[in-house]
């Protein structure tokens, strides 16, 4: 269904909860929560856990415990538009143990087989109806304005082929394989991966008015399916008058923007933010005048982590030269954030992205970690996302090798 006769539906649902006020006039009561009912055969727990991130809880994210009973639950949200939800399925996870040299690893299935995938919006009625097998969600949602339909089409398709690819490389982790074997297996696994794009492509090209086509995209997007020319001409097929102001489609636009707007050679685009270690506004547009680094990294991120000294090398040694290194933080909670800078004392300038201010976007920063290079004019000189690699400490000790 597309999004004027989801308007349309929408309008009627406004109406019939309509009141007055004092004066006599109608006030139009916008409803601010949705009703997801599920019934999955197989579900055997006492009670599921959803939990999503949260900037504003300390421990960084918002959980709620539904209770099951007789394999069905409810859930309910209050929202203001279209939003990704998902809900965790214990009957669904698989872990598993890979050895890598002398160390063992505990390892899991991918999240997207485990869990319950469904759009959120205002004043909606949602099913989700199936089952578990082969520790696979074999579940999909509905509503009657068809956001969740179109989610369900795609994913029904796309599912299966992950969960034999997730299959693929626990054998190839776990199995004594030869040497023709593995290979034959990532071939397979390949293969399997060319089919999922090509399934979301086609489902994106024709759903061009569709929320859960534009979220498909976003998610693929930032996930590199496509080349940034082919996102592109899929993005441009999309039906702007339906779908302009709707989150994904603008975070996409944003996206391909950031791509357009971020070369070797052009200007930065501004950050501006509040989520700094004094609370005082951070705008990268006042350290024009400098060289500035842009360290995007996290805690969680191994190789952010081990290149850190690096960076807090050259912080000090070039203390003394018009040299500011910014690190941007993504996924820390505020207290692990803070905690680790002061514990391990990185000296320089921090800010933190959060789901209200993203610092990712403008950048189209898609991998961690990332780095970027601002000349004092705020041009940027350098990207670890440029393919052309370039030695970026070299180029810094050349700077200032000069100067």
């Amino acid at each position: 269904m597309n999004i004027k006769a989801n308007l349309l539906l929408l309008t009627a649902i406004l109406m019939l909860n309509c009141k007055s006020n004092k004066s006599g006039e109608e006030v139009k009561e916008i409803p601010k929560t949705f009703t997801l009912n599920a019934s999955i055969e197989g579900l055997e727990s006492d009670y599921l856990v959803y939990y999503e991130k949260d900037d504003k809880d300390p421990s960084g994210y918002h959980r709620d415990t539904l209770g099951i009973k007789d394999q069905k639950f409810t859930f309910k949200d209050s929202i203001e538009g279209y939003k990704l939800y998902y809900i965790g399925v214990p009957e669904a996870l698989r872990s598993y143990k890979v050895k890598v040299g002398d160390k063992e690893y505990q390892a899991s299935v991918k999240a997207h087989l485990s869990r319950l995938w469904f759009i959120g919006f205002p004043g909606a009625k949602i099913s989700y109806n199936g089952k578990i097998v082969d520790y696979m969600v074999d579940a999909y949602p509905s509503d009657s304005l068809g956001i969740n339909n179109d989610l369900a089409l795609i994913n029904s398709q796309i599912f299966p082929l992950l969960n034999t690819m997730d299959s693929i490389s626990v054998a190839i982790s776990t199995s004594d394989l030869n040497e023709e074997e593995v290979k034959s297996l990532y071939e397979r696994r390949d293969k399997l991966s060319k089919e999922v794009t090509v399934l979301k492509t086609d489902f994106i090209k024709s759903h061009p008015k569709s929320i859960a086509a534009s979220y498909v995209f976003n998610d693929a997007y930032y996930r590199r399916y496509f080349t940034h020319e082919e996102a592109k001409a899929l993005f441009n097929g999309f039906d702007s008058s339906t779908l302009d102001g709707t989150p994904f489609y603008e975070e996409a636009k944003e996206r391909i923007s950031a791509v357009e707007n971020t070369g070797i050679g052009m200007s930065a685009p501004e950050l501006t933010t509040l989520n700094t270690l004094n609370g005082k506004e951070f705008k990268l547009s006042e350290l024009k005048g400098n060289y500035v680094l842009l360290d995007y990294w996290g805690t969680w991120c191994g190789p952010c982590m081990a290149e850190i000294p690096k960076i807090k090398e050259y912080s000090q040694k070039y203390a003394n030269k018009n040299f500011t290194v910014v690190g941007v933080n993504q996924g820390d909670t505020d207290k692990k954030w803070r905690d680790i800078i002061e514990k391990e004392n990185y000296d320089w300038t921090h800010i933190r992205s959060t789901n209200e201010t993203n610092l990712l976007i403008p950048f189209n920063v898609n991998s961690f970690p990332t780095k970027i290079v601002l000349d004092p004019k705020g041009k940027i000189i350098y990207s670890s996302k440029n393919p052309e690699k370039v030695d970026m400490y070299q180029m810094l000790d050349d700077i200032f090798s000069t100067k």
